[in-house]
């Protein structure tokens, strides 16, 4: 990064493709092809044995867990040959580790019955296996103590339900209850995956972070409804330190409903080649879709309303539906100091939002604010493209408090007390407006 003056050229290149592309991800999230063959037919009914609704069909070899008698059991193929048997008591994780381990180096589908399982851990899942529910799943946490996190209030501490630590893996169709654990926890956690599907599950009840993934590639979250989830509701950050901060790379976010939410409800932080569409995102505490930092991605077709929740440790300009930032606490040290520390060539197009305080933001968080002056200049979001979007009842419609080689064009904004408001050289530079509708109702 240069520090002497203000960034106005296009941005290096980013790191070597990854071995699969991308556009297998998109095709997983629209239908049009996978990059997990054998997830062939996502909503399809199996029948027999298998998962009834809301999964994958079974394919290759297949683990049924389920509850019978009062002990968690685990067959292979349908209910039949019953392998492993453990009474149920808070321990459904034993059950499903024994299915996890079974499946074979070619890949298996691991099906979890229509019914509650509670856990006393997490779960590991690894290479090529399907973790899918049979409409109605549920599994729950339970708490392994409490303590006074950032917002200073004493909560119950929990524990992840499912960690992915392998590539190919997929994780569709239940619903997880944090059972008011808000501290240390994911329902979904995934570290170093290459080739990644988190779709069509529900989280209620709290987690720290209900859906995370840190250090991967080819992700793809799709159709999950996440409530009231304590820090963030789809996240590439972890709840602890050794899963934060890690960069991941073609990243597909669509069509998730999140609410409820202390800080980001979709947070892609150290994330490129990106892509946030059609989500719904609705009652947050910080800015609803966040970037902190991003590079080379898009954010379209969302919802964002109603940032009603009282925000805790607010940033500078405030809080918005859609923002993008450089923000010092948000990196590492493998990215500090590079072209990837700030949010740069990030398209926010065709989005609706709504009653937040301010509509779209671009800025620079410093640690120290005797920094603001310098980062503001030299560390500061550039090559940005805001275009097409309705931005209604805002404190600021569009603020660039910093930035630089912007365009923010054809947008149309009503009654936000300020419409538009970019400042001055030379925090903002180059940014160019065209075509903006403003109206006062």
């Amino acid at each position: 990064m240069d520090f002497e003056h203000a960034r106005s050229t296009a941005a290096a290149p980013l790191g070597a493709t990854s071995r699969r592309s991308f556009v297998g991800g998109v095709g997983a999230a629209t239908g049009l092809g996978s990059v997990f063959e054998r997830v062939a037919s996502h909503r399809g009914d199996s029948g027999g044995d298998g998962p009834r609704n809301g999964g994958p069909n079974p394919s290759g070899a297949t683990y049924h867990v389920y509850r019978s008698n009062g002990k968690y059991r685990v067959a292979s193929g349908g209910k039949g040959g019953v392998e492993f048997t453990v009474v149920a008591d808070g321990n459904a994780e034993q059950a499903f580790q024994y299915a996890f381990d079974q499946v074979p180096a070619d890949g298996g589908t691991v099906v979890a019955d229509a019914d509650e399982f509670r856990f006393g851990g997490p779960a590991v899942l690894g290479d090529g296996t399907l973790l899918t529910g049979s409409g109605g799943t549920r599994f729950v946490a339970s708490a392994t103590g409490s303590r006074v996190g950032f917002t200073e209030r004493e909560l119950d501490v929990g524990h992840d339900l499912i960690r992915v630590r392998g590539d190919d893996a997929a994780v569709t169709g239940i619903e997880f209850d944090a059972d008011d654990t808000r501290l240390d926890n994911h329902a979904v956690q995934a570290e170093d995956c290459d080739g990644l599907l988190i779709a069509d599950n529900r989280t209620v009840n709290g987690f720290q972070m209900a859906l995370s993934f840190a250090g991967c590639e080819n992700v793809v979250v799709r159709g999950n409804e996440v409530i009231d989830p304590n820090w963030y509701g789809i996240t590439s950050r972890g709840a602890r330190d050794d899963l934060d901060l890690q960069r991941s790379t073609d990243v597909l976010v669509q069509g998730d409903r999140v609410a409820d939410v202390t800080f980001n409800n979709i947070a892609p932080y150290n994330v490129s080649n990106f892509g946030v569409v059609g989500n719904l995102c609705y009652r947050g505490g910080h800015s609803l879709i966040a970037c902190s930092p991003s590079q080379q991605g898009t954010i379209v077709g969302n919802v964002c309303r109603d940032l009603e929740l009282e925000p805790i440790a607010a940033d500078p300009g405030g809080e918005a539906g859609l923002e993008i930032e450089y923000k010092e606490t948000h990196l590492s040290d493998a990215v500090a100091g590079t072209d990837d520390e700030t949010s740069l060539d990030v398209t926010v197009a065709n989005n609706h939002v709504e009653n937040c305080g301010v509509g779209f933001i671009s800025r620079t968080v410093p640690v120290d604010e005797a920094d603001e002056p310098e980062y503001r200049q030299t560390k500061r979001p550039y090559s940005f493209t805001v275009t097409g979007n309705a931005i209604n009842g805002c404190d600021t419609g569009i603020l660039i408090r910093s930035g630089a080689d912007g365009v923010v064009a054809t947008n149309a904004l009503r009654a936000n007390d300020a419409q538009i408001d970019i400042r001055d050289s030379p925090f903002a530079e180059n940014v160019q407006t065209e075509l903006n509708v403003t109206r006062d109702a």
